[in-house]
């Protein structure tokens, strides 16, 4: 039986936003030079910066305003407990279960979003493209990543 070096759930929910937004930033440096300005409607954060518009590419996860951390959050905790369960059941990180977990990680999101989704992403997840898909697989990769750092 694997023990965990830390068994604080919400802990391993915040290592993994954090390692996803690290991991968008990255996206954000290639395809939009830098980039990812997105309007938030956190009250504080728009006082405090005096816009409601947040560049999400120049910040870290602690630094984004209330309602993308959530966006953050809840997509890693979707892939965490597809990760959790697969790992209960004794089930492999192959190819099958990632694809069945970034399944999970996009309803969960289209469920949060559908008013403002765009056209593209209120698709199912299998007729979504390579590189929206590739978005939901992003969260279950670092999910993944952050339960393997937290067995011994």
């Amino acid at each position: 039986m694997c023990i965990m070096k830390e068994c604080n759930y919400e802990k391993m929910i915040i290592k993994t936003s954090d390692l996803v937004h690290e991991k968008f930033k990255v996206i954000y440096a290639k395809k939009n030079n830098g980039t990812r300005v997105k309007i938030t409607t956190d009250q504080e954060w728009i006082k405090c910066h005096k816009t409601n518009l947040a560049d999400l590419a120049k910040l870290c996860y602690d630094e984004l305003p209330e309602d993308w951390k959530k966006e953050r959050w809840c997509g890693s905790k979707a892939a965490l407990d597809e990760v959790l369960a697969a790992t209960r059941e004794g089930r492999a990180f192959d190819e099958e279960f990632i694809e069945r977990a970034a399944f999970v990680v996009h309803e969960d999101w289209l469920i949060r979003n559908i008013n403002r989704a765009e056209k593209e992403h209120r698709l199912s997840y299998q007729d979504l493209s390579e590189d929206v898909k590739e978005k939901d697989r992003i969260f279950v990769h670092a999910a993944i990543e952050i339960l393997q750092e937290n067995l011994t």
